[in-house]
């Protein structure tokens, strides 16, 4: 189904191949899992093989992509369409309609096709999903999570032969993440789907018995057949395990009141997300925020940054309400990243994207400088300053937005699935950021962070507490051994499981 020859290519401008010399042959009905880190890429590799790279991209090739024997270099976009559909980590840049209903249509409606064989394609997609429920909504109300599902359901009612995924559980609860990579699975065994996954998370991919394929800078270093053993060379490649990861301590009395939420009701479009909620942090806390899509977690903290107004109950965060001052004010006291990593780009080079926050809260250059350089060096992204941001992979992407963050030095810290395409060696770089900020120094109070993730090794390792959310209210706040205990017995336990490097 799917045939690389030889193939490299090099971005226009830069100064090394993306990939180089990948040489695959992938079958009609193969589930393959291909995995590498941040930045080695995996994402190159599957725009190329959607066809939309050469002659469509600035860019230098070589060698050769094929689809279903079609060179993808000379076959019209169109016709490669509906061969092989690509799933992007960003699910806002593929959608091309308002509601849930008219995106799952779209791709059929411009192929023409009859409106019975539309309405019971997009059906059979909405079930596969498990997005029913959605059918109607506005895209934009839908949270992260559940644009991920539509987007990858708007694929499936197109009744592709191919379908790559890139990073598709980025913002999925455990349990529908769980559900997805299983339902991809049945149905290239069933159907003669082939199915190509770009994953970090491999704990429910491999009892699946995938292909495994391994990039390292640009270069094919490992293809293991289904079901085999590759331990060794997977633990290179995703990571070191996070008992190997030295991770932040943190005090063990946490200390003045940053965060204040009482009986908080946040609301849209006519109907509540927030729900009565109560929650205190205090200095010295990192609060990880968990609980299925569309459970409130991102409104949470759109509601302590004030991007959001509480129609009832109130917000004080650092020690001011969230109504008294404008959020630009705010910012100087609370960092926010967002889920969405492009939504806070704003400069033309990284450099340049990396101190933006400071120089706007007056912090002054030579410190703010030096301390960049460092953190853009931890973050393996020193060589990448003069790039324009847009230029990085998703996971390079979400490590300069906190970095930006980080530099200001916020007293609270809110973070919307940071961890989203890191591998666990960036992970422990920004783990170690974020203790920074909540630890403090001898000349700066420690602050708090609340992060919003589905990555139950993060919060393992570098979290002091749990709290819970479904339906928009607080259903479990503790520390982090008792909170797991607690998910467990009440079967959340894929909230609590560690990944497979953990």
């Amino acid at each position: 189904m799917i045939r690389c020859e030889q193939f490299g290519w090099r971005y226009a401008g830069a100064s090394a191949p993306a990939v180089r010399d990948v040489t695959l042959e992938i079958g009609r009905g193969e589930f393959v899992v291909v995995v590498g880190p941040s930045g080695s890429g995996k994402t190159t590799l599957a725009l190329a093989m959607c066809g939309l790279l050469i002659g469509r991209q600035g860019g230098q090739p070589c060698g050769t992509i094929r689809i279903d024997r079609r060179d993808v270099a000379a076959t019209p976009l169109p016709e490669l369409a509906q061969l092989i559909g690509l799933v992007q980590q960003n699910p806002q840049a593929q959608f091309a309609t308002l509601n849930v209903t008219d995106e799952l249509a779209f791709g059929l409606e411009n192929r023409c096709r009859p409106p019975d064989e539309i309405h019971q394609s997009s059906a059979v997609a909405a079930d596969q999903m498990a997005i029913a429920a959605l059918l109607g909504r506005s895209l934009a109300t839908l949270s992260g999570g559940e644009q991920q599902r539509v987007a990858v359901a708007s694929l499936l009612a197109c009744r592709p032969a191919a379908l790559v995924l890139d990073e598709p559980t980025a913002s999925l609860d455990p349990q529908t993440a769980g559900e997805l990579f299983r339902s991809l699975a049945n149905l290239a065994r069933e159907t003669g789907l082939t199915v190509v996954i770009i994953e970090h998370k491999l704990a429910q991919l491999l009892p699946l018995r995938p292909r495994l394929i391994g990039l390292d800078e640009g270069r094919v270093v490992l293809d293991q057949p289904a079901g085999d053993s590759a331990a060794p060379l997977l633990l290179r490649l995703t990571g070191p395990s996070p008992r190997e990861v030295s991770t932040p301590a943190f005090a063990d009395a946490p200390g003045e009141l940053l965060v204040d939420v009482a009986h908080a009701t946040v609301g849209a479009d006519g109907r509540p997300i927030l729900d009565d909620v109560s929650l205190q942090v205090r200095a010295g806390e990192v609060i990880a925020v968990l609980g299925p899509n569309g459970s409130g977690k991102t409104t949470l903290l759109h509601g302590l940054m004030g991007l959001v107004a509480p129609q009832a109950g109130s917000i004080h965060v650092a020690g001011l309400s969230v109504s008294a001052r404008a959020v630009s004010r705010r910012a100087r006291a609370v960092g926010l990243v967002f889920q969405n990593a492009d939504h806070q780009l704003v400069a033309e080079t990284v450099w340049d994207e990396v101190l933006f926050a400071c120089r706007t809260q007056g912090r002054p250059d030579g410190d703010a400088e030096r301390e960049a350089a460092a953190l853009l060096d931890a973050a393996g992204l020193a060589a990448r300053r003069g790039d324009h941001p847009h230029r990085l992979s998703w996971g390079q992407k979400r490590r300069l937005n906190l970095i930006s963050v980080l530099l200001h030095k916020p007293r609270v810290l809110l973070l919307d699935e940071p961890f989203a395409g890191q591998d666990w060696e960036n992970a422990r770089f920004l783990l170690r950021a974020i203790g920074d900020i909540v630890n403090g120094s001898p000349t700066r109070p420690r602050g708090a962070c609340l992060i919003v993730t589905h990555d139950p090794r993060v919060v393992r390792h570098g979290c002091t507490r749990v709290v819970f959310m479904t339906q928009g209210r607080v259903e479990l706040d503790a520390p982090v051994p008792d909170a797991f205990a607690l998910l467990r017995s009440r079967g959340h336990a894929a909230y609590v499981e560690t990944g497979a490097a953990g």
